[in-house]
């Protein structure tokens, strides 16, 4: 009987600790909603009161960080940065990693996300030393440091690391990824070799090209580069044979080749070869530029006469500023007008408006530039900026 009745007090003293609990995790949970709720209309004020600073920082302490609430944070972080407010960014991003609980792969994703927030701010090397340890483990986030790493070393003109990166994101020459990094990896061993070139190391600069060349053979950049290099050596004949590549492989870059090319053809006293090559250029495609060359050299060889005679033909059938520009040098020859005055002065305005006019353009932004950047100034991408080709240039 004493046994029984000691069953029954055990009964009831677990069923009353049960029932505490229960109330006192209710108790807790009212706590902690009254709590979230004040500060989130307190946050709320904040917004309607034009007040965005406090706003946010009150949303931040709202959000007790936890698996629930990682996205929320992480979201308000990239917010921040993308309205430049990297210091604030970085600020939620640190103290994510400092809370005990998030998994390996949360983790990770906050190392990565503080790396970005450190190359935004210009903070390479602290970026650089985060990416590092990221990208020693394996994870979901493992490519993607090696991606934000490669950025890094971009913007810190370390090229020899870049192409260490490269390699692991290339894999082997029969993986699915070397096609799409060979072309990156080609500038980095131009831009090694023209480091090279102002240290007068050119059998350095040399190997750096060959391999770029390795990397991407029709790279107008390499042949560029490597043709000129050869014609400064007196390998002259060489740097022609380099430079006329690219008017096979890639002719909207030709108008960068063209003054080496006529340098290389004067120097071996062999202008009518060089006029040979512009003929077959001009016919395949007729940029204005080797227009201007072709009067140059009829000029030179036949007269201004044939050079006057040249211009007003083909000015006609492919107009341009480049070849009406041309045309006035020669309106002496073709009128003999004694009002010259206003054509020069026409001229100067065409001369000041090619000056002054974008020749080259991002293909995948759309900047534009008087200047040939390798690497687009603005949206960081490798080769996509090329000669404008249109009616006025």
């Amino acid at each position: 009987m004493s046994s029984f009745i000691l069953y029954i007090g055990l009964i009831a003293a677990l069923a009353i600790g049960f029932w505490q609990g229960v109330r006192f995790a209710r108790k807790r949970q009212k706590e902690i909603t009254h709590s979230l709720n004040h500060d989130y209309f307190q946050g709320l004020n904040f917004l309607l009161n034009e007040e965005p600073d406090a706003a946010i920082e009150t949303f931040i302490k709202a959000l007790e960080v936890n698996s629930e609430t990682l996205e929320t944070h992480l979201a308000l972080a990239k917010l921040l940065r993308k309205r430049g407010e990297v210091d604030r960014a970085i600020r939620i991003h640190q103290n994510l990693l400092a809370r005990p609980g998030l998994t390996k792969e949360q983790s990770q994703q906050a190392q990565y996300e503080l790396a970005i927030d450190f190359t935004k701010a210009g903070l390479l090397d602290r970026a650089e030393g985060l990416l590092k340890t990221l990208i020693q483990e394996e994870g979901a986030f493992q490519i993607e440091g090696l991606i934000c790493l490669l950025g890094v070393y971009r913007d810190e003109q370390e090229w020899e690391e870049g192409l260490d990166i490269l390699q692991k994101l290339c894999g082997s020459r029969f993986s699915k990824t070397y096609e799409q990094w060979a072309p990156i990896r080609a500038h980095f061993c131009c831009e090694l070799a023209e480091q090279a070139i102002i240290k007068e190391r050119y059998d350095h600069a040399r190997h750096w090209l060959k391999l770029a060349l390795n990397y991407d053979k029709n790279g107008p950049r390499a042949n560029l580069l490597l043709g000129r290099l050869e014609i400064a050596a007196g390998n002259v004949n060489r740097g022609i044979q380099q430079l006329q590549k690219i008017a096979e492989q890639t002719p909207e870059y030709l108008s960068e080749a063209l003054p080496y090319l006529a340098d290389g053809y004067r120097q071996l006293q062999n202008l009518p070869r060089y006029f040979q090559f512009l003929q077959r250029s001009y016919k395949a495609s007729p940029e204005p530029i080797v227009v201007a060359e072709l009067v140059d050299v009829i000029d030179q060889q036949k007269g201004e006469v044939a050079a006057a005679q040249f211009i007003v033909q083909e000015s006609s059938h492919h107009p341009s500023s480049i070849a009406f520009d041309k045309l006035l040098d020669y309106s002496s020859v073709l009128n003999n007008a004694s009002d010259q005055e206003h054509l020069s002065a026409l001229q100067q305005f065409i001369k000041r408006t090619i000056a002054k006019a974008h020749h080259y353009q991002c293909r995948q932004c759309g900047f534009k530039g008087q200047k040939l950047h390798w690497l687009c100034p603005s949206c960081k991408q490798w080769g996509t900026i090329k000669p404008i080709k249109r009616l006025g240039e």
